[in-house]
Parts: C-alpha cells; structure tokens; sequence
C-alpha cells in the first residue's frame, strides 16, 4: 500500500540492542488479551515458558486492547529484554509473536481523511539521528509498505488540507522561524493579540522556568534534564521568578544560547525539522481530532520554546550529535507520548494571562 511519509523514512531502520537508549526500559507497555494468549501459550522451552508468564501481569480490569501489561525488573527493564540489548522474545519465536506495540515502534501507521500515513515518533533515537543528519527542509514522499493502517482519524477535507498547511508553513525557510510562527498563528488560527515586549518576553521566561520546575521532580523521562537545566542557570531551590529574578534568567538564557548549538545558526534549520516531524507524527493541529485548535497553536509554541530552553540548559558549552540525539529522543518521549501537550497550553494560559500575545516573544527567546 502506499503511505506519505516524511523523507527521512526509508533511511530509517531499528538499531535493535545498539541502542543507547533502548525502547524496551522503563515504557509500560500494554496489550490486548489476544495478543496475552499468543505470547503465553507459544511452543518454547519450559524455562523461557515461565520467563514469559513472569513478564506478564493481567490487569486489574482486564478488557479490549487493555488486557494486560509488561512487567519491568527493579531496573525499569523489560524482563524480556537480553542482556545485549535484543528482544529474547523475537530471538527464540519470531517477530510475529511480539504485541503490535513492540513491533510497530516508532511507526504511527494511520489512515487520515483517507489518506494513509505513516509517521515517526521523535522519541526514538534513531528517528533522532535521522533529523540531525541533514539542514534540508523537511519533506515528504510516498513510499510502499505492505501493511494495513492501525487505526483512523476521521477528518474533513478540509481539516486535513489544514495539517498539510501548517506543515509547509513551519518548513518554509524564506522566512525565519519566528515569523513562521506568526504567520501560522495569525492564518490559521487568528491569533492576532499582541503584547508590551519586554513584559511579554518576562512572562514567557517565566513559563519555561515553571514548566522546567515542574517536570524536574520524580518524572523518569525529562526530569534529570530539567533539573540541570535550573542547575546551569543558577535557579535552585526557587519557585516563582520576580521580575528581577526574571530579568536575570533572560540574560543567562541568552548568554548561553549563544553558545549551545552544534553549527552556530544552524538551529533554525535544526528546529523546523524537529517541528515539522512533530507536527506530521501528531495530525496538527486536530491532534486526535481535538475541536480546540487555538490550545494546539499555543502548545505548539511552548513545546518548541520549551525544547530549546532545555536544550540551551543542558549544551551551554555545546555537545556531540549523539547527546544532541538523546536528549531530542528524551523530551520525544514526553511530548508525544504523554499529556506534556495538553499541560503545556494549560501552563501558557495560566502564566500569560497579562500577557495576550506572549508566544510572539516565547518563539524569539
């Protein structure tokens, strides 16, 4: 069947147990009952037999594609996961035999409006590495691959036209990234508000501290990079930022920006890249088909603002392309495979409420 993919795509391929960051750690992974019975009742050995059963745990309130889930050992590792990395699962029975999730990962293999699509997820290093690799614009091409979409997203026409829109907005380089953003605010979305620059770019450094602050505590995927990122600009300890103690963060901010990427301005180039992958993986702006499209825009802003402020935090004195890879994969995981979307609009709301038009300072920090 042919699929739209990004262009990236067909250079993509699973680095199974060379990853340095390997999907099957600390992801809970849940199944449905058929695919329960299928990996507890395959021919095996008797000792993988129990392995598999130990590795397993029915649900409380088993039912659909809920029926059960996978266990991790103390470590947060899968207990199927081998010592080098591979899936003893797929070693000793096939491919065939792992829960679609396992198999699938990190392609989102959908039908939308009709059209069939096959994303993927910025959470996977390899996808990581594959978006470094180039400072091309981000296109897409059609490619054949065999299977059948997962599932659907019933959208209009018309609403699926706007996705495509947005996309090539972000990737339009005649204008740079921040104009972009206003262009797709104020086109689709109307947000034409505007606020004083100087309050506008305080509430907006003040968001992304709260933000950090907040995803800094017991969160297993992003909260050892946020708590550096407060450690590097010399935040400790606070919870709130004054307007002078505002002030301070935007001149450290700045300062380190200015020394944080890999090739000087090529984050700009980086960064739609990342954006637009984003954008496609999650149908923006009807993600899920949500009616609320002005809450997508203003996540939008603050996802982006808020990956390079921990991105700035944690390469103040520049980094290779594989920590550049894993810390992308990282807050991969938090976005788009958690509700980091929905909390980051609602703290937009909450933290620009003086500030009508903040985003226009939040995508120029």
């Amino acid at each position: 069947m042919k699929y739209v993919v990004a262009d990236y795509f067909p250079a993509f391929s699973c680095k199974c147990g060379s990853c340095r960051a390997n999907c099957c750690d600390g992801w809970p992974v849940v199944i449905g009952r058929e695919e329960y019975e299928r990996m507890t009742t395959a021919p095996c050995r008797p000792e993988f037999a129990e392995l598999i059963k130990s590795a397993l745990r029915v649900n409380f309130a088993p039912g659909g594609d809920r029926y059960a889930h996978i266990v991790h050992d103390k470590n947060g590792k899968c207990r199927l996961q081998r010592p080098d990395g591979l899936c003893g699962l797929q070693v000793e029975l096939g491919e065939e035999v792992l829960p679609s999730v396992c198999r699938l990962y990190p392609r989102n293999r959908r039908c939308v409006a009709g059209v069939n699509e096959c994303a993927l997820s910025l959470s996977c290093e390899a996808v990581a590495e594959q978006l470094l690799a180039s400072r091309a614009p981000l296109g897409f091409i059609t490619a054949e691959i065999p299977e059948e979409p997962l599932f659907r997203i019933e959208l209009s026409e018309e609403k699926y036209g706007e996705c495509r829109r947005a996309a090539e907005l972000m990737g339009d380089r005649s204008r740079s990234l921040p104009e972009r953003f206003e262009l797709l605010g104020e086109e689709m979305f109307g947000c034409k508000e505007r606020c004083e620059e100087t309050d506008g770019r305080l509430d907006a450094i003040r968001l992304l501290f709260r933000l950090t602050a907040e995803y800094s505590g017991k969160n297993r995927v992003a909260g050892n990079l946020c708590r550096e990122t407060i450690r590097c600009f010399g935040m400790q300890g606070q919870d709130k930022l004054s307007r002078s103690e505002a002030e301070v963060l935007l001149d450290r901010y700045a300062e380190a920006n200015a020394h944080a990427f890999l090739d000087g301005d090529a984050w700009p180039d980086t960064a739609d890249r990342l954006l637009v992958s984003h954008m496609f993986y999650n149908s923006f702006p009807h993600v899920g088909g949500t009616s609320d499209e002005e809450r997508a825009f203003y996540g939008l802003c603050t996802i982006y603002a808020f990956a390079k402020f921990i991105y700035v935090g944690n390469f103040r004195y520049r980094a290779c392309r594989q920590d550049a890879a894993d810390l992308l994969a990282s807050l991969g995981r938090l976005v788009e495979h958690s509700d980091f979307k929905y909390a980051a609009a609602r703290f937009y709301r909450e933290f620009t409420e003086h500030s009508p038009g903040c985003w226009r300072q939040l995508v120029r920090l």
